[in-house]
């Protein structure tokens, strides 16, 4: 009966990478492999009734009437196989063969707006590459390595199996990842950046957000504090900074570059990048996995019942799937 209680008691990602399933993770197909994950994720949640209601709950705050309850029921389930998937990428970036995986991206991968990139890298002066919990994010230093770019990513690992393991794959392609837990991680990214590189780092990790005492950030429509820590990177580097997400799109990934900033303007980086980075959350509500932490922030209008008054949200598209054969 102890074991019953012990596997709920894990983290998510702490459960998907269990050494059973790493070891699966070796072998198995993808299409087995994907299909043994996502019968394991839908057992976690099942067992973690309270954080899946919540996750649902904010999902329909944000959304809210904006589309019927059949298309968010499915909605619903497409954001809970988007977090079974980001679970599968970590894996296989992790354990299966390195050859393996630089041939699978290589055929996969396209970029849209890529002479942002090229501006951005031909400068020689490093970048700001500022990117969220959003599609195959797992694959996003890989994929800007194998282009041609020179990259280094802040990275928080749950596992000191898999810090050593992407530390060393890492490596082989000349990327830098930082942890985020290590000593001096501010020092170090301003330093790769001055290296020349394209400083890799997520905005939208709310727990490890740095408040601002006055300024804010509407996220979904509802004022809280705005991050310091990307405005900081931004004052003190003083480089463009861009938002790169891996969307999934039909077995593809779509490396998709915005403009967000050239260095000597004087804006807020962590306003300019959430405010577009929901912007596609929006679209594809399923391809983000942050819901979890959007519902801490959210939990006090939740209680209340306040409605959440962002209306510029596009049609959900249903044709985009995260069933999609690799």
């Amino acid at each position: 009966m102890k074991k019953i209680h012990v596997l709920p008691a894990l983290g998510l990602s702490q459960f998907f990478q269990l050494p059973f399933n790493v070891r699966l993770t070796c072998i198995l197909p993808f299409f087995w492999l994907r299909c043994y994950l996502y019968t394991l994720g839908m057992l976690y949640f099942s067992a973690k009734v309270k954080e899946s209601i919540k996750m649902l709950a904010c999902l329909h705050f944000v959304l809210g009437g904006r589309t019927t309850s059949l298309n968010f029921y499915w909605y619903a389930l497409k954001t809970f196989c988007g977090i079974f998937e980001h679970y599968l990428e970590k894996l296989i970036m992790a354990h299966r063969p390195f050859s393996e995986m630089m041939d699978f991206l290589r055929s996969r991968l396209y970029i849209q707006n890529r002479q942002y990139l090229d501006t951005l890298a031909a400068s020689g002066k490093g970048g700001i590459i500022v990117t969220g919990h959003f599609g195959a994010v797992e694959y996003l230093p890989l994929s800007l390595a194998l282009s041609g770019y020179k990259v280094a990513m802040i990275v928080r690992f749950k596992t000191e199996a898999l810090k050593r393991e992407l530390m060393k794959r890492a490596s082989q392609v000349d990327v830098i990842l930082i942890d985020a837990d290590g000593p001096k991680v501010a020092f170090k990214a301003l330093e790769v950046i001055k290296e020349g590189r394209l400083l890799i780092t997520e905005c939208d990790e709310f727990s490890e957000w740095r408040p601002h005492r006055e300024c804010k950030v509407p996220v979904f429509g509802h004022e809280t504090s705005r991050d310091k820590t990307l405005d900081f990177f931004y004052r003190r580097a003083r480089v463009p900074a861009l938002l790169a997400l891996m969307k999934r799109e039909r077995g593809r990934f779509n490396l998709s570059i915005d403009f967000l900033a050239n260095g000597k303007e004087k804006v807020s980086l962590s306003h300019k990048a959430w405010t577009c980075l929901e912007r596609h959350i929006l679209e594809t509500p399923y391809q983000w996995y942050q819901w979890k932490d959007a519902a801490i922030v959210f939990e006090g209008f939740m209680s209340r019942g306040n409605k959440n008054d962002n209306k510029k949200i596009q049609h959900l598209s249903a044709s985009d799937t995260v069933f999609a054969a690799n």
